[in-house]
């Protein structure tokens, strides 16, 4: 069994590298690789020392301390360093997932998070988004593993702290395996760092990146958080997939993540920008019905009026301003746009001024 076609990327494919103004991208707009290097506290002199061997197969112990210092009480034995959040992703399925395992999720979702669990057998319960974030809703679902996407899910809503405390609660009480994904966890609204749900002694496991959120996505570095036990056996199977992360990009991840205080804030800020302006216009863009303002992450969901279709309505508004989002239907959700906050300030409200502007769009 293959799994079907990744939706978004198709599309993404198509148009991110033609748009005026990309918001279908879920990143924020990419640094260069100089702006990169000058974040991360290096130079050109500091990459040509690096001797090119294949990385520790788990990760760098330097980089794998770092990126357990983002988590409570995890150790460097509990991290695996991986190519991406996929490749996590799809290392944690393959050791949790077995034949009619449920599964359950909040709905819309990445792609990745259902379609990779479908083709090994399991059974996918969506939690719709409108009920997901609150704890008692959990309580009455009845599955094999929980995934918890959150803040890492297109609509940008998140869990109160009370709801986010009791959730915790239930699922340590009845002993259940968890796994987060919590890619947008540097981008909460208001600053700092975002709440976590990973602790690998209850088997609430983890996956994550900064890549996304630092504008640097094509350095394709990530992590998978789990009990020692759980990540020797993901390393294992990681030598059947990429095996090493290049050591460029570890090195060039070890001083984001050391320096992320110097650039974070501002990096936070722009985004919270771009979501306050666009919760300004949205109802004077055409054919709009509701958005709710994200409160983590770096996307939202626009709901559009009923019987308009979403590949239709994304598809015109590229071709008459430039402007590029995704539809809701290449999330199998018909009737919203995936609207992302990462591009720069002034490109940003160039393009929702276009689009504002195209009255007769559909």
């Amino acid at each position: 069994m293959e799994p079907r076609e990744f939706f978004i990327e198709d599309r993404l494919e198509r148009y991110r590298l033609k748009a005026f103004c990309n918001l279908g991208e879920s990143g924020l707009s990419h640094f260069t690789m100089e702006e990169m290097l000058s974040m991360a506290g290096l130079t050109w002199k500091d990459l040509s020392q690096i001797p090119m061997y294949d990385a520790p197969n788990q990760g760098s112990l330097a980089l794998r301390s770092t990126i357990a210092d983002l988590y409570p009480g995890v150790s460097p034995d509990e991290v695996l360093v991986t190519t991406g959040t996929g490749e996590a992703l799809y290392i944690a399925f393959q050791l949790l997932v077995r034949p009619q395992t449920k599964l359950a999720l909040i709905w819309p979702a990445f792609q990745a998070l259902y379609e990779i669990p479908k083709m090994l057998g399991a059974e996918i319960i969506p939690v719709a988004a409108e009920s997901a974030f609150h704890a008692s809703v959990w309580k009455r679902i009845d599955a094999d593993l929980y995934v918890i996407n959150h803040p890492h899910n297109p609509t940008g809503s998140t869990f109160s702290q009370l709801e986010w405390d009791a959730l915790l609660q239930e699922f340590q009480s009845q002993k259940k395996t968890v796994l987060f994904d919590e890619h947008y966890r540097f981008l909460p609204k208001g600053g700092g760092m975002g709440k976590t749900g990973v602790h690998p002694k209850h088997r609430f496991y983890g996956t994550g990146s900064f890549t996304k959120c630092f504008g640097v996505t094509g350095l394709r570095v990530g992590w998978l958080i789990a009990d020692a036990e759980f990540i020797k056996r993901a390393r294992s199977f990681k030598d059947y997939l990429t095996h090493t992360v290049n050591p460029i990009a570890e090195r060039i991840a070890l001083g984001l993540l050391k320096e992320k205080d110097s650039f974070l804030p501002v990096i936070q800020r722009r985004v919270q920008n771009n979501i306050d302006q666009f919760s300004l216009v949205w109802k004077d863009l055409p054919k709009t019905e509701l958005f709710t303002s994200p409160e983590g992450g770096l996307v939202g969901w626009l709901q559009i009026q009923k019987g308009i279709s979403s590949e239709e309505y994304a598809d015109k508004l590229f071709e008459r301003t430039g402007v590029f989002v995704l539809p809701g239907s290449n999330f199998e959700m018909e009737g919203y746009l995936r609207i992302g906050f990462g591009a720069k300030e002034d490109v940003f409200l160039e393009g929702i001024q276009r689009w504002k502007e195209c009255r007769d769009l559909i």
